[in-house]
């Protein structure tokens, strides 16, 4: 009965573990697709930016200089522009932008390293449970049948001994019954073997006196 719990509580733990091995994998997996689409555009649009700015004359600067705002613009770029001819875009504040998206560039990429280690370390530690929770089921489970072919032996031998027993017994009651009766006709009778002679020789001589008698009374 025991085995048979402590089984039934392991394929229970493995089906739980399972169930939320499954929806941590997808959670991850649908967690790591979104980072991937969002460092997509922003490649994407860190790439427009480069060659809008490139073209107009400027180039792609990644550099955040000291002592600039949140956008990375500083008190020089804050100061009014006098726009003559073609427009060529703020090439200044595209240190800003470009600072912006490199940020959330690394963010995107620092998810889908965190996350993808971390599912491969999930998916792993699952797999060995999972292969010693079988592997334990198994060795329970041989034990098992085992102890079942065991007892079933243990069984049929018991049943064995006791119809060896009852055949036993009923030849030692027969037995019983014949010495009882060989010892009432050979030790215990009421005339043994000289009195029996005895006895039959007295009778021999009273037929005798008998048979006189007659002859006499006749004559």
């Amino acid at each position: 009965m025991r085995s048979w719990l402590h089984i039934a509580s392991l394929q229970k733990a493995l089906n739980e573990a399972t169930e939320l091995r499954v929806a941590e994998k997808a959670e991850n997996e649908a967690t790591i697709a979104t980072a991937k689409e969002g460092l997509t555009a922003t490649e994407l649009a860190m790439q427009i930016l480069g060659d809008f700015y490139a073209s107009a004359g400027g180039e792609f600067l990644q550099y955040v200089p000291p002592n600039s705002d949140r956008e990375g613009k500083t008190v020089g770029d804050r100061a009014p522009e006098i726009w003559e001819g073609q427009y060529d875009g703020k090439q200044a504040s595209s240190k800003g932008i470009i600072g912006l998206l490199e940020v959330i560039k690394s963010d995107f990429e620092r998810t889908v390293d965190t996350l993808t280690t971390a599912e491969a370390d999930a998916q792993a530690e699952f797999e060995q449970f999972e292969a010693d929770t079988l592997l334990d089921i198994k060795n329970k489970n041989d034990s098992k049948t085992q102890k079942e072919g065991r007892l079933a032996e243990a069984q049929d031998e018991l049943t064995q001994t006791q119809d060896s027993l009852k055949d036993q017994a009923e030849l030692l009651d027969a037995a019983e019954k014949s010495l009882a009766e060989l010892k009432k006709q050979c030790v215990d009778g009421e005339e043994t073997h000289a009195e029996r002679v005895a006895k039959r020789e007295k009778e021999i001589q009273a037929l005798k006196e008998a048979h006189d008698i007659l002859e006499n009374w006749q004559s």
